[in-house]
C-alpha cells in the first residue's frame, strides 16, 4: 500500500498517453472521463487509507473533482449534439463550481494547521498572488475584455476560470508557509494547480478559434492524475497536523522572490517600450499601486516583529539581570550584587572621608520551619522577614540576602548621630516579631554583627566577612544579640585560621593522638570501658590541650573529619585489645565523641558502619557521645542516633544538666546513659546533692544507664557512691593517657584500683 500512489501515478500517465493515441469518438471520450473519476476515486482511497486528522478538506477537493468531471461530462454531450457549441455552455456552471469547493478545502487545511497569527506569511502569499494576478490580467484578462466577440457574461465567464486558479494556487501559498518542509503531497498538490492554470489560461486565450490544441488536454487530464497522486502519498496527513512553526521570518530567499514580483510592473513596462508588447498602460499602474500598498503592509509587518522581537529582548534582558543580581526568594539584592555596592560604598568613601557599617543578621530558625510546615512557609517567612527590614532601614541604606537564612543591611554614610548599636537592635526586633503560620505564631532568633570600615579599605569581602564573623559570635557573646568586629574579632578570625590550617596539616602528617581515660564501675571499682579523647602534639607548642582547637573545629566541616579519625583509631585500639586480651577486654566499651555538625550531615552512620567494618569491633564495645544541646540545635540528632541504636551501638547524652532537656523527658530519648555534667558533680551549692539526686532517680526510672563525670576529689566519689551511679570518670579514677603497651587495659584498672 505504500508504493499505491506510484502504481496509480504510473499506470494513469500511460492512460493519458493511451488517450492521445486514440481517434476521436466515444471510446476516447469515456477513457477522458475514467481519467477524471479516477482522481476522486483516489482522494477518496487515500483518507481512507492514510486517515488524516482533518478529513473534510480532502473531502471538499474531491467534490470539486467530480464537479469537474461532471463539467467533462456535460462538455462531451455539448460536442456531439447536433446544436452548435456556444459559451457559456451548460458545462461551464459545475466547471465554475469546483473552484469554490477546492478553495475552501485548502482553506480548511489551513486552518487545521492552528498555525501562530501570521500576518506577515498572509502577505508575502499575497504579494506572490498579485503578481500571479497582474501577469494574468495583462496577457488573459484585459484582452479578452478587449474582445469585440465576447459578451458582458461572456467576459465573466472566461475570466472565471484563470481567477479560481489564481484563488487557489494563492491559498496553496499560504498552506506553504506552515510548511517546514516542500512534502511530496504538497509539491504534488501545487503541481495539479499549476497545471490547470495553465490549461485554463490557454483555454480562455483560445476563446473565438475554431479548436483548441492538444496540450490542454494533457494539462486537465495530468492536473486529475497529479491531484489523487497527492492523495494517495502517506504525506498527506502530515498537511493537517498542527504547526510548530513561528510567524514567517524575512528570510533573504524569501526577500529574492518577493522582489522579483515586485519587478514586474517595470519589467512589463519596459517590454512594452522596448519590445512593443502589448500591454494596457492601466493595467500597469493598477498592478504596481496593489503591489506598492502590499509592499508597505509587509514593511508595517517588518517594523512590527522588530518591534516585537526588541521587547522580547528587552524583556529577557530584564529577566535574566533580575535573576542575576536579586535573591529569588525575598526578591532582595542578593549577594554578588550586594559585594559590588559595598565596594562601590567603599570606594566612595575613600573618596569622600567617609565610613560606611555593614550589619549581618543571622536568623535561627527558619530550618525547623521547613521541617515542620515545608519549604514553602519557610521562604514565606524569609520574605516576610526581608519585607520587614526594607521598612526598617533608612532610603538610603540597602537591604540584601546574602545566604540561606542571612541578610545584610549596607549602610553608606555614618553621620555622627548614626548609633549602630540601636539600629541593629531596631533590625533584630523586626526580625524576632512572631510570624503566624497556619494561624500559629511562631518566633525566630537572631543575631547581628556590625562591622565598619576603616584603614581605607576598599575590599567588600573584608568587610563582609569581618561583619559576618562578628554575627556568628554575638550569639554567645550575650550582648542583646549584637557583637561589633574589633581587633580582638580580628585576632581571633587570624588564629582560628591558623588552627584550621594547622589542624588540617596534623591530620595529613598524624600529629594527632587518642588518650583514653578510663570509666569505672561506682563501688565495685571495676573498668567498664575508656573515653577516647583527641590530643594534639602540634610543633612549636608542645601538647594542645582539646578546649583550644575542638571548639574552632566545630565551626566548620573539619571537625566532621576529626571525628572519623578518632573513630577509628578507638575502634582500632580497642579490637587490637580485645584480640589481645578477650576475657579482659571483651566487655569493655570505648566511648567517642560525636559533634552536632556531623549528626546534621547524615554521614555519621555511614563512617560508624564502615570503622566497625575495618576494625572488626563488636557494634556493642562502641558508645557514641553527644551533647544535650544538640538535642536542640540539630533537628535530625534524634533520627540519628535512633539509626544508630539499631547498629546496637550504644548513645550517652553528654554534658547532661547544660541544656535544655527536661527530666520527663528522658524516657523519649533514644540513648542507653547520660553522663552528668561536671559542673553538677563538683557544685557545692545548696541543693546540689538533691539535684544529682534526682537526676539518678530518672534516668533509672526512664531505664538509663547514669554517668557522673569529672570526680576528682574523693567526696565526690562518696556522693555518686551513696547516689548509686552507675559509673564514674575523672582524675581521681585515672587521667587520660595514650594506648602505649604500658598502659594497657590491665594496668590502667590496677592503677584506678589503687585510688
Amino acid at each position: 500500500m505504500a508504493r499505491l500512489w506510484q502504481a496509480y501515478a504510473v499506470a494513469f500517465f500511460a492512460l493519458i498517453a493511451v488517450y492521445f493515441l486514440l481517434p476521436d469518438g466515444l471510446v476516447a471520450d469515456i477513457g477522458y472521463l475514467v481519467i477524471g473519476l479516477s482522481c476522486v476515486v483516489a482522494i477518496l482511497a487515500g483518507v481512507a487509507i492514510h486517515r488524516p486528522t482533518s478529513p473534510t478538506p480532502w473531502y471538499l477537493m474531491a467534490a470539486g473533482q467530480a464537479a469537474w468531471v461532471v463539467g467533462d461530462a456535460f462538455y462531451t454531450v455539448e460536442q456531439h449534439s447536433s446544436d452548435p457549441v456556444t459559451f457559456p455552455a451548460l458545462s461551464d456552471v459545475p466547471y465554475l463550481a469546483s473552484y469554490p469547493l477546492a478553495a475552501v478545502g485548502v482553506l480548511l487545511l489551513i486552518r487545521a494547521q492552528h498555525r501562530p497569527r501570521d500576518l506577515a506569511g498572509l502577505v508575502d502569499s499575497l504579494i506572490v498572488a498579485a503578481g500571479i494576478g497582474l501577469l494574468s490580467w495583462a496577457f488573459i484578462a484585459h484582452p479578452i475584455l478587449e474582445h469585440s466577440a465576447l459578451t458582458g457574461l461572456d467576459s465573466i465567464v472566461a475570466l472565471a476560470y484563470p481567477a479560481g486558479d489564481i484563488l487557489i494556487l494563492a491559498l496553496l501559498l499560504r498552506l506553504m508557509t506552515g510548511q517546514s518542509s516542500w512534502t511530496p503531497s504538497f509539491r504534488l498538490l501545487v503541481a495539479a494547480v499549476l497545471s490547470i492554470l495553465a490549461a485554463d489560461t490557454g483555454f480562455v486565450s483560445a476563446l473565438g478559434e475554431s479548436s483548441y490544441t492538444p496540450w490542454l488536454g494533457f494539462l486537465w487530464l495530468a492536473s486529475y492524475v497529479l491531484w489523487g497522486t497527492a492523495a494517495l502519498h502517506p504525506d498527506m496527513m502530515n498537511l493537517a497536523v498542527p504547526s510548530l512553526r513561528t510567524p514567517t521570518a524575512f528570510s533573504g530567499r524569501r526577500m529574492i522572490v518577493l522582489s522579483a514580483v515586485m519587478m514586474l510592473p517595470v519589467v512589463l513596462f519596459l517590454a512594452h517600450e522596448a519590445l512593443g508588447l502589448h500591454v494596457h498602460m492601466g493595467t500597469l499602474v493598477i498592478g504596481a499601486a496593489v503591489l506598492s500598498w502590499l509592499v508597505m503592509a509587509r514593511m508595517a509587518c517588518a517594523i512590527r516583529e522588530i518591534r516585537l522581537t526588541t521587547r522580547q529582548r528587552d524583556e529577557l534582558h530584564e529577566d535574566l539581570f533580575r535573576r542575576a543580581t536579586q535573591d529569588e526568594v525575598t526578591s532582595l539584592v542578593n549577594r554578588p550584587s550586594f559585594v559590588r555596592f559595598i565596594g562601590s560604598a567603599l570606594e566612595r568613601g575613600v573618596r569622600d572621608e567617609e565610613k560606611s557599617a555593614l550589619i549581618v543578621i543571622e536568623v535561627s530558625g527558619t530550618g525547623e520551619v521547613a521541617q515542620r510546615h515545608g519549604h514553602f512557609y519557610r521562604d514565606a517567612v524569609l520574605s516576610e522577614i526581608a519585607r520587614r527590614l526594607e521598612g526598617a532601614v533608612e532610603r538610603d541604606d540597602c537591604v540584601a540576602c546574602i545566604g540561606p537564612h542571612q541578610f545584610g543591611i549596607l549602610i553608606d554614610r555614618l553621620g555622627p548621630e548614626t548609633d549602630l548599636a540601636r539600629s541593629a537592635q531596631h533590625l533584630l526586633a523586626a526580625c524576632r516579631t512572631a510570624v503566624s503560620i497556619n494561624g500559629q505564631p511562631t518566633s525566630l532568633s537572631a543575631y547581628a554583627g556590625v562591622a565598619v570600615s576603616a584603614d581605607g579599605s576598599t575590599d567588600p569581602e573584608v568587610l563582609l566577612r569581618d561583619a559576618t564573623l562578628a554575627a556568628a559570635s554575638a550569639r554567645p557573646s550575650g550582648h542583646g544579640g549584637v557583637e561589633f568586629f574589633d581587633a580582638s574579632l580580628r585576632d581571633e578570625l587570624t588564629q582560628r585560621n591558623e588552627i584550621e590550617a594547622g589542624l588540617r596539616e596534623a591530620l595529613r602528617t598524624g600529629q594527632l593522638e587518642v588518650y583514653y581515660q578510663p570509666i569505672l564501675a561506682v563501688g565495685a571499682v571495676v573498668l567498664n570501658g575508656y573515653e577516647a579523647l583527641v590530643r594534639w602534639n602540634r610543633p612549636g607548642h608542645g601538647l594542645v590541650p582539646p578546649d583550644s582547637f575542638i571548639p574552632i573545629a566545630e565551626k566548620s566541616d573539619l571537625i566532621c573529619e576529626l571525628d572519623r579519625w578518632v573513630l577509628r583509631q578507638a575502634t582500632g585500639q580497642l579490637a587490637a585489645w580485645t584480640r589481645a586480651d578477650p576475657l579482659r577486654c571483651v566487655a569493655l566499651t570505648v566511648s567517642v565523641n560525636v559533634s552536632g555538625r556531623n549528626l546534621a550531615t547524615g554521614s555519621i552512620v555511614d563512617d560508624v558502619i564502615e570503622a566497625l567494618r575495618v576494625t572488626g569491633l563488636e557494634p556493642a564495645q562502641l558508645t557514641l557521645e553527644i551533647t544535650e544541646t544538640v538535642l536542640v540545635d540539630v533537628p535530625r540528632a534524634t533520627a540519628q542516633m535512633s539509626a544508630l541504636r539499631r547498629l546496637g551501638v550504644s548513645i550517652s547524652i553528654d554534658d547532661f544538666g547544660t541544656g535544655y532537656t527536661s527530666i520527663g523527658q528522658l524516657g523519649q530519648l533514644p540513648a542507653d546513659a547520660i553522663k552528668v555534667d561536671r559542673s553538677l558533680v563538683s557544685s557545692d551549692k545548696e541543693g546540689a546533692r538533691e539535684l544529682l539526686t534526682l537526676i539518678v532517680q530518672a534516668g533509672h526510672a526512664s531505664g538509663l544507664l547514669v554517668v557522673a563525670e569529672g570526680i576528682e576529689r574523693p567526696d565526690q566519689l562518696a556522693t555518686v557512691t551513696d547516689l548509686r551511679y552507675d559509673s564514674a570518670q575523672g582524675y581521681l579514677l585515672g587521667r587520660p593517657q595514650p594506648a602505649s603497651d604500658e598502659n594497657r587495659p590491665g594496668l590502667l584498672l590496677t592503677d584506678a584500683q589503687s585510688r
